[in-house]
């Protein structure tokens, strides 16, 4: 259930604000070769990644500032594809063209974004935060909801850019309780079995070291997550800490390697791990 509380919301903008000082002083540091280095994102340098999230600020300025004018429709000349696949595609083209139109003054640009952005995350109050926001996927969100959108964009693509560079990366830890109320959403919609999904349901049960156990259940029509979903025993039982379930639930841990290196360990059909990866492959 999202949280209305006035004092949850405001840490969640101080989240925001703490990520994206701690986003642009990284990026003030990177020469031009390290920007132009691959990001965890196959499509996307540093560079391209730092400009969707400069871009994404400014779409979420604009919707947030139509929508307390009571306007939730899509931007004029906006044409939705039905295709989560293909709207990728689309934004990622958009957001390199986008990164490299602003050249130089690209790292600027993210900064002046996020403190505008702040600026107006700090005029919100009471029920202005339950105003409809335009989204391109959702078709709408609340302004409250777009707070934790904000976060989520910001810690996964901050490790995106950081793992391009240092293998030791890791989310960030403000970042981690708001991703794990979040990810029972991202699992739902990032399930995608591409014509092998599963005969029956399949239990999963993340035993989490430094938080609650999150519960995924998979069956052929879709996925659901949430703390306590199960009852009775789970087929797999995954033991990590909270930043490499949330890296694995977003598709950024290579598996072998986290198995490998310990931080990972199962008991139970072990085989349902890599169904799990392959399952929730996202859009």
């Amino acid at each position: 259930m999202v949280s209305y509380d006035e004092s949850t919301i405001r840490s969640e903008v101080a989240v925001i604000g703490t990520l994206a000082r701690g986003l642009h002083r990284f990026l003030e540091g990177l020469s031009e070769d390290q920007l132009a280095t691959q990001s965890a994102c196959d499509a996307w340098t540093i560079r391209d990644v730092a400009g969707h999230l400069t871009n994404r600020a400014e779409r979420q300025m604009a919707s947030m500032t139509r929508a307390r004018n009571g306007d939730s429709a899509p931007p004029a000349g906006f044409s939705a594809r039905t295709d989560n696949m293909a709207m990728s595609a689309a934004n990622a083209d958009a957001d390199i063209e986008y990164s490299r139109s602003l050249g130089d003054a690209l790292v600027p640009t993210f900064a002046d974004n996020y403190r505008a952005l702040h600026r107006l995350l700090d005029s919100f109050s009471g029920d202005d935060w339950r105003c409809d926001c335009w989204h391109p996927r959702r078709g709408a969100m609340t302004a409250r909801e777009y707070v934790s959108q904000r976060i989520q964009e910001l810690a996964v693509h901050d490790w995106d850019i950081r793992s391009g560079l240092d293998p030791n990366a890791a989310l960030h830890p403000d970042a981690v309780p708001v991703l794990l109320g979040m990810s029972t959403n991202w699992l739902r919609s990032a399930y995608n079995p591409r014509g092998n999904p599963p005969d029956g349901e399949v239990k999963y049960r993340f035993a989490l070291s430094d938080a609650e156990p999150m519960d995924v259940l998979v069956t052929p029509e879709g996925a659901q997550a949430g703390v306590g979903l199960h009852e009775g025993a789970s087929d797999i039982t995954i033991r990590c800490d909270a930043n490499t379930y949330l890296l694995l639930a977003y598709g950024r841990l290579d598996l072998r390697n986290a198995i490998a290196a310990g931080r990972i360990n199962t008991s139970g059909d072990t085989g349902l791990l890599d169904k799990f990866v392959a399952w929730m492959v996202g859009f």
